[in-house]
């Protein structure tokens, strides 16, 4: 695909711009044309619906270039709250081993595992679902400014209020740029069926026209062997 068109719709946009010429260039074309019902109002219309097609590509080109910088924005900000998530949590481990209730509210705990002593993290794996992960970031950066035990600990260990402040507004951040690049997706669907939409029309109209001008060609043939 080039500049939002199909290969076909290239073709489509050729085809047309070269009736078009022949309409307004030759005489001897426009007349035949003429007598098939085709007045300048006729070629007016071909190239008003070119036009709109052209457009309508265009508006997808823009469309996919939006959603293609959305899903990278996107891509990036999740990447960097699972590094910052999973570097806190990791801490967060480390200096709360043996608080169950503390790893537990910070959604770090699971039950003990077979009865052996061990625990296992409950936290989402890196490919969750958004919904799930956000969730889960949430409730970590919450529990870590707001229970008071906790965040002296942490501010003593590499991870000061504003710094926990700074990842939960990342966290919302990220949701924001979720929810653009779902719009982003959504407009580019959009523009993609306008435009195929304005193609049809104009495939359409280039069929007749075509067919039209290939019988023009036939009939002033046959008049001049007549002659």
């Amino acid at each position: 695909m080039k500049g939002g068109f199909t290969q076909d719709q290239i073709a489509v946009i050729g085809e047309t711009e070269q009736l078009l010429h022949e309409a307004r260039y030759d005489p001897q074309f426009a007349e035949m044309m003429r007598a098939r019902g085709y007045n300048e109002e006729s070629w007016a219309h071909g190239e008003s619906l070119l036009n709109d097609a052209k457009a309508a590509g265009r508006a997808k080109e823009q469309a996919e270039s939006t959603k293609l910088g959305a899903t990278n924005t996107y891509e990036r900000q999740r990447e960097e709250m699972w590094q910052f998530s999973s570097a806190l949590a990791q801490t967060c481990t480390v200096l709360f081993q043996g608080r169950t209730e503390w790893l537990n509210a910070l959604g770090l705990h699971a039950r003990r595992k077979d009865g052996n002593g061990t625990s296992q993290i409950a936290r989402p794996n890196k490919s969750a679902k958004l919904d799930l992960m956000v969730t889960w970031q949430r409730n970590l950066f919450d529990m870590a400014q707001n229970t008071p035990e906790i965040a002296a600990s942490l501010a003593n260990n590499g991870y000061p209020v504003d710094m926990l402040a700074q990842g939960a507004a990342g966290v919302e951040a990220l949701v924001r740029a979720n929810h653009v690049q779902e719009q982003a997706k959504g407009a580019a669907v959009q523009r993609r069926k306008e435009r195929d939409a304005a193609f049809k029309v104009l495939t359409q109209w280039l069929r007749c026209a075509k067919q039209a001008a290939a019988f023009a060609k036939k009939t002033e043939e046959r008049s001049l062997l007549g002659r």
